[in-house]
């Protein structure tokens, strides 16, 4: 059974939401949403991922890309090392007959430098009504709240992963936003914490992105 996320946490929450609307970042990383789905959820899908090209695999890595993530590049040349094996890690992430916990236990880890933060981004973009991301950033916020599971000792990525998600698709309930934008919430969050968020309006474009 999930955690229940307390009602006074979602409060905070639903203020920082209603923040995180009038910033830059908002514009930066949540607007983009449906043009970043449009371009990478037909090349992750299971039709195409057996034929996926590196040069693809990485356009998607690239924060110019997917307006959102600026740390997925740096195992890119790692991860395209075995584009067969890249395939058929991507295959099985895909693979929606398939439970997350299992696909997440035998896909990453074919992929030297697929971590949690390449792999649940991927299965954000391909399914963002399901699957929220888990990577340092929102580990981190989630236990600064008090929000983050339980794990038994020795448990698998997959089953840890889900249990993650079900408090992650908790959050997007309550608040009524979807998984791509807690996301984003997760790096206002951290701005606003340490007093770096840029201003509201800016003379000049600025250039955000949510390092893993």
């Amino acid at each position: 059974m999930s955690e229940t996320v307390s009602a006074d946490v979602i409060g905070k929450l639903r203020e920082a939401v209603a923040g995180l609307k009038n910033t830059p970042i908002y514009k930066e990383i949540v607007e983009p949403r449906d043009a970043v789905l449009a371009r990478f959820q037909p090349v992750f899908s299971p039709e195409h991922v057996a034929e996926i090209t590196a040069d693809e695999f990485r356009s998607f890595l690239l924060l110019e890309n997917n307006h959102h993530w600026s740390g997925l590049h740096r195992q890119g040349t790692r991860m395209c090392a075995d584009m067969e094996k890249l395939r058929e890690a991507l295959a099985i992430l895909a693979d929606e007959t398939q439970s997350v916990a299992d696909r997440l236990d035998r896909g990453p880890e074919m992929v030297s430098g697929m971590g949690k933060n390449v792999a649940s981004a991927i299965l954000l973009v391909t399914h963002p009504d399901r699957y929220g991301v888990w990577n340092n950033r929102s580990e981190a916020n989630m236990k600064r709240l008090g929000i983050w599971p339980n794990f038994d000792r020795g448990e698998s990525f997959g089953s840890r992963y889900v249990k993650v998600n079900q408090i992650l698709l908790q959050l997007r309930d309550a608040l009524q936003i979807d998984l791509w934008t807690l996301d984003a919430l997760w790096w206002y969050l951290d701005q606003k914490e340490t007093g770096d968020l840029p201003p509201v309006e800016t003379g000049e474009a600025t250039t955000i992105g949510m390092s893993t």
